[in-house]
């Protein structure tokens, strides 16, 4: 009797996922350990040593937490900078997620030019470079003529300004409203990410939840609320912690500029333990900020 081959064992359904997430990472992983793990390593010892320049090279000596110390207690901007960098982060990032939201309900909606619309809004994500996002940012025209002057964003002036006024809106709320006005053009610039992400779990829900909603009676507001917002919390966790670590990273932080300062002073050693300070403090608010979440997200499913 000839002997049956023994099948190979199938992997399930939830390993086949689990393989796929494990080779979408394996080049973000593979390229971390190559180029990535050596400079880190490197800048740990720095933050924990002193450099010296000389003739042979860097040479470095061990001072334990000194530069920490001196970034903490020493240096009167670092602090001040890190903690108006977080409120500012407090501000920004709940309008980057709620214009977000509104622009992605929009976007999933079945218009004429739906593509192009869609592919304007993520525009920004393509074109990422800081240099287009200056020229696009700011007037040079005017920097030219008033040379040694403070650049004047190309999209500023009084008049947002004086169309609220004369709409009759309180002076109080027009000081929450103007610097949201000003900066519109990096609100739509920063926001590519979280439309794609906030589109894509849209387009997760299943049009059944919304027939029987409508059988029952509800109106758009209440599915919104009842349907859409619930099954979307996974993306707005992720859209969350996206847009803080976008907001701390970018080139444009103060504290980022800081650091960016110090290695141009040569200070590398300082300019590593303000890196770590800084990355210990991004970690700690992206903590928070999943505590406070995760118990209200709500997986389609469950």
């Amino acid at each position: 009797m000839k002997k049956k081959k023994r099948a190979g064992r199938r992997l399930s359904f939830s390993q086949q996922r689990a393989m796929c997430g494990f080779l979408f990472c394996l080049p973000f992983v593979a390229g971390f350990l190559l180029l990535f793990l050596a400079p880190m390593i490197q800048s740990i010892r720095y933050a924990f040593s002193t450099i010296q320049l000389g003739q042979t090279g860097m040479t470095l000596s061990f001072v334990g937490l000194k530069n920490f110390r001196t970034a903490l207690f020493a240096d009167p901007e670092y602090v001040r900078t890190i903690a108006e960098s977080v409120g500012s982060m407090v501000l920004q990032v709940p309008v980057i997620l709620v214009f977000s939201l509104f622009i992605s309900l929009l976007l999933n909606q079945k218009f004429r030019g739906r593509t192009l619309a869609r592919a304007i809004f993520f525009l920004p994500v393509i074109v990422v470079s800081g240099i287009i996002l200056e020229i696009l940012s700011t007037d040079y025209l005017s920097t030219a003529i008033m040379s040694g002057e403070e650049t004047i964003g190309a999209f500023r002036g009084m008049e947002s300004h004086d169309i609220l006024v004369a709409m009759g809106i309180p002076q109080q709320l027009i000081d929450l409203m103007i610097p949201v006005v000003y900066d519109i053009f990096n609100l739509v610039w920063s926001s590519g990410v979280q439309i794609l992400m906030f589109l894509a779990g849209l387009q997760t829900i299943p049009s059944s939840l919304y027939e029987c909603a409508k059988l029952e009676g509800a109106t758009g507001w209440e599915m919104f609320w009842k349907i859409t917002f619930p099954l979307i919390s996974p993306m707005l966790l992720m859209n969350v912690v996206y847009s803080v670590v976008d907001f701390f990273t970018t080139s444009a932080n103060p504290v980022i500029r800081m650091i960016n300062q110090q290695t141009g002073n040569m200070r590398f050693e300082y300019a590593a333990g303000l890196s770590w300070m800084y990355l210990l403090v991004v970690l700690v608010l992206l903590g928070i900020v999943y505590k406070l979440m995760s118990k209200h997200i709500v997986y389609l499913g469950e």
